[in-house]
């Protein structure tokens, strides 16, 4: 039984799947994809995988590992030199897997195993929630201005008259008015009861006439 056994076998022997999976990533680094079962393009993304990371690497000790897989040295080359430095972003997810159908015959699901070699995409802008928004055709409100600092009690109870205008109450004003159609009339206002009754109670030669 195959118990704790990760690997799939493919139906052939250990040697044979060791020879056909360096074959397979070979091309695969080679021509940048390859179309192969599911079953197998899942066995050759981890080698593969594994592979670009030595790439990453750059040593010569990863140059050799390499080697021990790729037996093309040219491959080995292009796989330093050129794919490398697409992956520096890339933490993992170097490959792709896009299923294509069944095979014709057997029934077996074919798919199409690449390099994902397009660069990553920036980071997406936080977009507003709606309430925050600006509706079309909307002019923005200007900040409101402070306001003045409040007034001491002594300005409070001064009262300014406008420009033009006297400050006299309007009580006074009217006995002045009163006082100038009085003299127009008669030319010196009349005197007043008590003086009259004054005048009446003196005698006729008075305090002053040297008695």
């Amino acid at each position: 039984m195959r118990h704790r056994r990760r690997s799939r076998r493919l139906g052939c022997k250990t040697a044979h799947r060791k020879a056909m999976l360096r074959n397979m990533v070979t091309s695969l680094v080679e021509h940048g994809r390859i179309q192969t079962t599911v079953t197998r393009a899942k066995e050759v993304r981890i080698l593969a995988d594994r592979m670009i990371t030595l790439g990453k690497n750059g040593t010569l000790h990863a140059r050799r590992q390499a080697l021990s897989v790729i037996r093309d040295k040219g491959v080995v080359a292009r796989l330093f030199g050129e794919l490398s430095p697409m992956f520096v972003d890339r933490n993992g997810g170097y490959t792709r897997i896009v299923r294509t159908g069944p095979r014709l015959g057997d029934g077996a699901m074919m798919c199409i195993i690449e390099l994902v070699t397009e660069s990553l995409p920036g980071p997406k802008a936080r977009k507003r929630p709606a309430s925050s928004r600006q509706p079309e055709g909307q002019k923005i409100i200007p900040e409101a201005q402070p306001e003045p600092m409040a007034k001491t009690k002594e300005e409070t109870h001064e009262v300014k008259a406008p420009a033009g205008e006297s400050s006299v109450p309007e009580a006074e004003a009217v006995e002045e008015s009163v006082d100038a159609d009085e003299v127009q009339e008669g030319g010196k206002p009349e005197a007043s009861e008590e003086k009259l009754t004054e005048s009446e109670d003196t005698p006729e030669g008075g305090e002053g006439s040297g008695k």
